[in-house]
């Protein structure tokens, strides 16, 4: 029994991978179910292998052993592939900025060749031609609504094919010669029709010709080395056969003729051939449409392929596979999958010596007439079949459906979450269902369909008894975990739940909605009389934001006291709510709010009582969009710490610990990004880079993350990509490169512009030992004693000297985090800091990007609440000095004197003020220069903070 549950069985006996990673992609549940003729069949007589894309991930996956051999490199989804007629070839194409195509070797499972941007926008469809040496791809069209594409990216697509504004974005076909040294394919034409083309097929038995086909236009190219390409596409109007043609769907080319075929969505198969009848439009040597068969009536004919065993292969939208002979006579069929709209077809190599070929039927041994190799069949529901050309003769319906090899994921996946005991993990999708896997036996542990109602989130209690699944209608059902059945459900809410948070003793539940309401749940006796049994009921609802709700999570009560929530919003607000006095009446809030961000917006929170002496482990950790972690003191509200979080992909949204019961170096945290980046980071949080790593874990949104009950695997899933990945965990490698770059301050200094050598870090020596100076009073004659450290009190101005003004508000939180530093040690005050604690407070606090004109233009809109026109100048002076933090105008008179030498506040500002006349004139802003694929990514030491120290200390010495 114990090799059942034995998940090593499942990995390949070989890894590519040479030095240990944190994360290592152990297993993907899912298909790109949607790509036509994305599943290949790689089995013969020794192996039963087959290829799907699964995201942006490649899957050689034994459908016998369930080994899993994963061809990791793309970014973006894959959207294309193909395989070699030899089965050794694999091709994988992407769609998406920084695109790429890649041949890969199937043995190995090693790239061979990869081609960086095949397309400005990635690939739709390819080909491989049967002698190997060619690949034809086709553009992938720049899709308008696709956030991906940003305005930049298209315009650099367009500049890189010599497009001006205006100009038709035209798609393209090209053919590459993959084995030679080419990074350029051998030839590249324009496709001149609006009708985006999805199909690409070389002829067999002439490499030199290929037809494409979109909804309405078929082409039939012609190339050679070194030669343009010499196309036709042959017109096709409904009065030429007195009927409706429906859009087309793929083309093939007929063998031993010189006929092709196309086939439709109304079950037609358009055969275009040479014709020596004159009709004004096409020539004797092209193609034309001779006939219109009427094949499935009203069923689309998803895929249609030649095979040579096998005749004419035909997949449709009812679920069936039909072989045909080249008149389009029907030989065999297989009607009774029942697994949905067939999206591919492929069969498995068939040994030299076995012959599969078509008998004439005599009607004696039928048996006989029809043979094929084995084939696999996918479906738009995600699911491949496995079938075998023996079932045809089976009699009875359920003996004929095939084997099924492969179930994926039909709808997109918002909610995971793994079972705090249990080697299990529950999915569910938008289409309606809920999965629980073993994921060390790869196994589907238990199933729940739920009608008309569409799960969002999923949460486990921690005893681990309950489920809780969340809808997008506002409903809360309450599960077993053991058999799925509904213990209770709840809807307070229209909106769609998006957050959910058990206590830790698992008998109070709150969830968040859509709408901003958040509602809390008991289990307890009702009405409090212990002579009722104990049940799950409503407690309390509030809505204390007015923005999104962001994060929630109980508090980990000290014994003897009350359980607390806490919930964060965009509004920049943390709440507490006391969940004890919420029994007897409403939602109570504890007063007041702590406000946590001024400018930037929180994108999560969780209970981090982590790294603190006794008394000091009762704290909150949130998350912004500014690239930090800020760790606040519930008890007294205060900002204990504020630390830089890791800065590839975009800000932190959702975090959680790897393992259960560890603390300080030991403890890690697995978080993601909204798209695309997980990562781990080493406690504790102090903002050094070396500490944490990431990597690309999905090509778009990441939608929830957890780690297992013992903290050796990772799960993710990626909402719309239909895709659950398992990764296992291997904190070590992090552990290590935080060691070896470096004590104390110097992975810090590392992030200064120019480094422990740049003459920043020299002014930062020379402002300390100047602030040592003037704390000890500038004028006297006594002899000075510098112990190397200076009070807080001068670390504002050491801050604005530095190039980095913090408000009022970051000047308390720093002050804070000086103060409180070692409390949990001695339980006594900090009041000086020394030169490496400042160096790790500045690189922590300041922003990560640098403000300039845009910033300043963006706060003018804001004041201005978005309303056209300029903002007057006493508009504008009313609300610096009497809104938010004010200041009075003696202190911007000093402020305008210390810029522009001139203190006359009517002088610097017209009656009008501009905001970029403002950015530019008074306060001396640059245009930033970091462009927008540089942010997507920034680092740490990429920071515009480096400054204009000359103008920023003498501001300070004005004042």
């Amino acid at each position: 029994m114990e090799s059942e549950n034995d998940p090593s069985k499942f990995m390949p006996n070989s890894t590519s991978s040479s030095e240990p990673q944190a994360l290592t992609l152990h297993w993907t549940l899912g298909i790109n179910k949607d790509v036509v003729a994305g599943v290949h069949n790689l089995s013969d007589a020794e192996t039963s292998d087959m290829f799907y894309a699964a995201a942006h991930t490649g899957v050689i996956f034994d459908y016998n052993t369930g080994v899993q051999r994963l061809l990791q490199g793309h970014v973006n989804p894959i959207s294309a592939t193909g395989v070699s007629k030899d089965k050794k070839w694999i091709v994988t194409a992407d769609t998406g900025p920084d695109s790429m195509m890649v041949v890969w070797e199937r043995e190995s499972g090693t790239p061979v060749k990869t081609f960086f941007n095949p397309h400005p926008y990635g690939v739709h469809a390819l080909d491989i031609a049967p002698k190997l040496q060619y690949l034809v791809t086709l553009a992938a069209p720049t899709p308008t609504s696709d956030p991906l594409a940003s305005a930049s990216q298209v315009e650099q697509s367009r500049a890189e094919k010599g497009q001006k504004e205006g100009e038709q974005d035209y798609q393209t076909i090209s053919v590459w010669d993959w084995p030679s040294d080419n990074d350029g394919p051998i030839c590249t034409a324009a496709v001149g029709t609006q009708d985006v083309q999805t199909c690409v097929l070389f002829n067999a038995w002439d490499t030199h010709e290929i037809a494409t086909n979109g909804k309405r236009r078929v082409f039939f190219w012609t190339w050679d080395v070194e030669q343009p390409f010499q196309f036709y596409s042959p017109a096709l109007a409904p009065r030429d056969f007195k009927q409706r043609i429906g859009d087309y769907t793929q083309t093939i080319f007929l063998p031993d003729s010189t006929q092709a075929a196309t086939g439709t969505i109304d079950g037609d198969v358009v055969i275009w051939d040479l014709s020596l009848i004159v009709d004004g439009l096409s020539r004797p040597d092209e193609r034309r449409a001779v006939k219109i068969i009427k094949l499935c009536p009203d069923i689309s004919l998803n895929v249609l392929q030649v095979h040579e065993k096998a005749r004419v292969v035909i997949g449709t939208g009812d679920g069936a596979v039909r072989f045909y002979d080249y008149q389009f006579r029907v030989q065999a069929w297989f009607e009774d999958l029942l697994a949905g709209a067939v999206k591919s077809i492929s069969f498995e190599r068939a040994n030299e010596d076995e012959e599969f070929e078509q008998g004439i039927s005599t009607g004696v041994g039928v048996e006989d007439d029809f043979k094929c190799p084995n084939f696999l069949v996918s479906t738009a529901s995600a699911l491949v079949v496995m079938v075998e050309s023996k079932l045809f003769y089976e009699l009875s319906p359920e003996n004929r459906r095939g084997r099924l090899v492969l179930q994926g994921l039909d709808s997109p996946v918002h909610g995971l979450c793994c079972h705090p005991q249990l080697p299990l993990v529950a999915v569910c999708g938008y289409s309606g269902f809920l999965h629980m896997w073993n994921y060390n036996t790869r196994s589907l542990h238990l199933v729940k369909i739920f009608e008309k109602l569409v799960p969002h989130i999923l949460q486990f209690s921690p005893d681990g008894k309950l489920l809780a699944v969340g809808f997008t209608n506002g409903h809360c059902k309450l599960l077993k975990s053991t058999d799925l059945s509904e213990v209770v459900s709840f809807r307070d809410s229209r909106d769609c739940v998006t957050h959910i948070a058990f206590s830790s003793d698992s008998n109070h539940l709150a969830l968040a909605h859509a709408d901003r309401s958040l509602c809390l749940y008991r289990y307890a006796h009702r009405p409090n009389d212990k002579n009722f049994p104990m049940e799950w009921m409503y407690s309390a609802k509030h809505k204390s934001h007015w923005r999104p709700i962001v994060g929630l999570c109980f508090a980990v009560p000290e014994p003897g006291k009350q359980q607390r929530l806490f919930s964060v919003g965009e509004d920049r607000r943390l709440v507490e709510y006391s969940v004890k006095s919420s029994e007897f009446g409403g939602l109570q809030v504890v007063q007041p709010d702590t406000v946590v961000e001024q400018e930037a917006r929180p994108t999560g929170c969780m209970w981090y009582p982590y790294c603190g002496g006794k008394g000091d482990n009762q704290k909150v950790l949130t998350m912004n969009d500014e690239y930090k972690f800020k760790i606040w003191n519930t008890v007294n509200r205060s900002c204990r710490k504020t630390a830089l979080a890791p800065t590839y992909g975009g800000p932190i949204t959702r975090m959680t610990p790897v393992y259960a019961e560890a603390d300080g170096e030991e403890q890690f945290m697995l978080y993601a990004t909204h798209e695309k980046v997980l990562g781990l980071v080493q406690l504790p949080l102090d903002g050094n880079p070396n500490k944490c790593m990431g990597l690309i874990a999905h090509p778009g949104q990441i939608a929830a993350i957890s780690v297992d009950y013992q903290g050796q695997y990772a799960f993710t899933c990626g909402g719309s990509d239909l895709t659950v990945n398992q990764w296992k965990i291997d904190p070590q490698p992090v552990a290590n490169a935080s060691v070896m770059g470096g004590a104390g301050i110097e992975p810090f200094v590392k992030l200064l512009d120019g480094g422990e050598d740049g003459a920043f870090f020299c002014d930062m020596k020379d402002y300390f030992y100047y602030s040592q100076i003037r704390s000890q009073d500038e004028n006297t004659t006594k002899a000075r004693v510098l112990d190397g450290m200076i009070p807080v009190e001068e670390i504002p101005h050491l801050m604005c000297a530095l190039g980095y003004f913090p408000t009022q508000l970051e000047i308390t939180n720093m002050t804070n985090e000086v103060k409180y530093s070692k409390f949990a040690e001695t339980s006594e005050y900090v009041d000086r800091i020394g030169f490496d604690d400042l160096v790790k407070l500045y690189v922590n606090h300041r922003p990560v990007f640098a403000v300039g004109p845009e910033q300043i233009k963006q706060a003018f809109d804001a004041l201005k609440r978005h309303e056209p026109g300029p903002l007057s100048r006493e508009a504008f002076l009313n609300l610096l000095t009497s809104h938010g933090e004010k200041t009075s105008l003696e202190e911007l008179e000093q402020c305008f004197e210390a810029l522009v030498g001139d203190s006359s506040i009517n002088r610097v500002l017209d009656e009008e003020v501009d905001a970029l006349d403002f950015a530019h004139n008074v306060l001396g802003l640059a245009e930033a220069e970091l462009d927008e694929s540089q942010e997507a990514t920034v680092h740490a030491e990429g920071s515009e903070w480096a400054g204009n120290t000359t103008m920023a200390f003498s501001t300070v010495a004005a004042q």
